[in-house]
């Protein structure tokens, strides 16, 4: 994912917490915690990519 699909999920994570009653702050975790995993597996092909140089 990039970077706009994840505001895009955050969005609408968060609007429908909000008109569910759900809670607001597990969404806003769950979409930190997809999008520093993606940014991790980023790194991690660079090293990998950098390792085989």
């Amino acid at each position: 994912m990039n970077a706009e699909q994840f505001l895009a999920l955050a969005d609408t994570l968060r609007s429908f917490a909000q008109h569910s009653g759900r809670d607001l702050n597990a969404s806003n975790l769950f979409v930190h915690e997809m999008l520093m995993r993606a940014i991790q597996g980023e790194r991690d092909e660079e090293r990998e990519e950098e390792r085989f140089s």
